[in-house]
């Protein structure tokens, strides 16, 4: 990652930290009865609150709520979001049930304390369009989106924006000179996919989680067995410019290995051809810190074992190795045991979502 930052990207990081840590603490005590979590009304102000106002060049001491708010709604701007959603096929879907949050640094008074998060909801018009007209925020969050029938892609049906990064999360904010600051157009709606289930059969599922570990690679070493694959990572690079090259191999002579094609979001049909004994991929250390919070470099691929008895859809994400040579990974996997290549999630196997108050 780039060493050489400007003054306000340093501040905007430990903004954004903030953020993040206060308002999962927050979110996860929403709605339970032990309200003792929330932030009491009149209750001083954080560590975390305090580390803010300094930032702003405001004193924390004896501050109220009140006051902590104008200075927070600096870093806020007005939320407006159009987007689409539509099948497989490229068809608009009606009746899918949106729910989004906004998440600000004000604190939001609620019946038991207070939260840093609006809730939004909207639901798709017969063109498949919806509009979210919010509250003054920071970031917009697409928490879930769900029509009975339809799935999301694989890598968002847990919990869809639980990676900072992720395609569900939208940044508004104008502080500084931020980068990726995101600018909604009414006239371009933001498209999201889902795939309109057609005959789902039960699947082995693996990782139906956020950030499942996978398996931990000793950088060098000989090929780890997984199952019906093997996986190494290797060195390619230098010291000046760090590269890793992961190589993937079927186990049996009568398997393979295929990569996903990057425009298949869903990877819910494995191919008929184009299986080999193995396949290459190489990745660098840009946005592969798992320390940091980052998505890591993902690997995407299918295999098929005992001459095609199973197939097997699998997304994997490399971290780049620690002083120890040691490559983190996380993983999700799904397999059909059944001979077929079919690999949409069993509907009635819903992989779970987040539920928002």
């Amino acid at each position: 990652m780039k060493i050489h930052r400007p003054i306000i990207a340093a501040i905007l990081i430990v903004v954004f930290g903030i953020i993040t840590t206060v308002t999962i603490a927050l979110r996860q005590n929403v709605g339970t009865e032990n309200a003792s979590h929330l932030l009491e009304v009149g209750s001083p102000l954080s560590a975390d609150h305090k580390s803010l106002l300094q930032q702003v060049n405001q004193s924390p001491e004896d501050i109220s709520w009140a006051e902590h708010n104008v200075i927070a709604a600096r870093f806020d701007t007005h939320v407006r979001f159009w987007g689409k959603v539509v099948d497989q096929d490229g068809a608009p879907v009606e009746g899918v049930e949106i729910v989004a949050s906004v998440t600000t640094l004000r604190m939001i008074k609620t019946e038991h304390g207070y939260r840093e998060y609006e809730i939004l909801k909207a639901t798709t018009d017969s063109g498949g369009a919806f509009i979210l007209n919010g509250p003054d925020g920071m970031f917009l969050d697409i928490e879930a989106m769900g029509k009975p029938g339809y799935v999301l892609p694989s890598a968002y049906q847990f919990g869809m924006s639980c990676k900072v990064g992720a395609k569900f999360r939208f940044q508004y904010s104008s502080v500084g000179s931020m980068e990726n600051v995101y600018t909604p157009n009414a006239d371009r709606p933001e498209i999201f996919h889902m795939w309109k289930l057609n005959m789902p059969e039960p699947l082995v599922i693996r990782g139906d989680g956020s950030g499942l570990s996978g398996p931990e690679l000793m950088l060098g070493s000989p090929p780890e067995r997984l199952g019906s694959i093997s996986m190494v990572v290797i060195s390619v690079g230098t010291s000046q410019a760090p590269q890793w090259e992961v190589t993937v191999s079927a186990n049996s002579p009568d398997g393979g290995i295929v990569m996903a094609e990057p425009s298949d979001i869903f990877m819910f049909e494995a191919p008929k051809s184009g299986y080999t004994q193995s396949i290459k991929y190489r990745y660098g250390p840009d946005g592969t810190d798992q320390g940091a919070g980052d998505p890591g470099a993902s690997l995407r691929f299918f295999s098929r074992t005992h001459n095609g008895r199973w197939y097997v859809a699998s997304q994997y994400a490399f971290f780049s190795p620690d002083q120890n040579g040691t490559v983190l990974t996380e993983m999700r996997i799904w397999l059909n045991p059944n001979g077929s290549r079919n690999l949409e999630h069993d509907g009635g196997h819903p992989l779970p979502q987040p539920s928002l108050k």
